[in-house]
């Protein structure tokens, strides 16, 4: 009898460990997930004991870690897509992780603290999900419009595809600045990886 009972804990026990296990291992929803990286970025912004510059080198490791970059760089090829070669395809890449993470850090620095509010959750079936949201900044009398175009990722809960603030869409205005930089350049995308290289130094 006592030995039917000793077991029947030992089972209790590691059922609820494994229920302990999978509450802690649940991916965040997208409005959580959001929120966080929101809260990180404006936590970086209201560090009023960091330099601009290193408010824009934390900045980029939030870019680098969240956003989905292979996705990003081979959708602002457009049509060029087809002309990437395996060869210059990881140089590629890494110039888009670069371009990006520098170029919006360096946007957003200039940005005070404020606080995020999610505003709406759309899903989109195999093209991921919506999330709105609207950021208030201290000392600014007008929140911004941020939405967050995400992808759910095989590493993390999510990834980000595109954001979209104040109605522009930033991976999409790229994508436009970029095939017609191609379109004038052969649809040479070693032509166009020199010219991201040199806008970053």
């Amino acid at each position: 009898m006592a030995k039917i009972i000793f077991t029947k804990v030992l089972i209790l026990i590691a059922l609820i460990f494994i229920q302990s296990n999978n509450l802690v291992a649940s991916p965040k929803n997208p409005s959580q997930w959001v929120e966080d990286i929101s809260d990180q970025t404006l936590t970086i912004l209201g560090n009023d004991k960091i330099s601009s510059d290193e408010k824009a080198e934390n900045l980029e490791k939030i870019f680098i870690e969240n956003l989905d970059i292979k996705r990003i760089s081979l959708f602002i090829l457009g049509p060029y897509r087809k002309n990437l070669k395996s060869t210059e395809s990881s140089k590629y890449f890494n110039a888009i992780k670069n371009f990006i993470s520098k170029v919006y850090a360096k946007r957003l620095s200039s940005y005070p603290s404020g606080n995020v509010i999610v505003t709406k959750v759309e899903e989109k079936g195999r093209r991921g999900i919506i999330v709105s949201s609207l950021v208030n900044f201290n000392d600014r009398p007008n929140p911004i419009s941020i939405d967050w175009w995400i992808l759910e990722s095989s590493v993390s809960d999510y990834k980000v595809f595109d954001i979209r603030i104040s109605g522009i869409w930033m991976a999409q205005e790229q994508r436009s600045t970029f095939t017609s930089f191609l379109s004038k350049n052969n649809g040479e995308i070693a032509n166009l990886i020199n010219k991201i290289e040199l806008q970053i130094k």
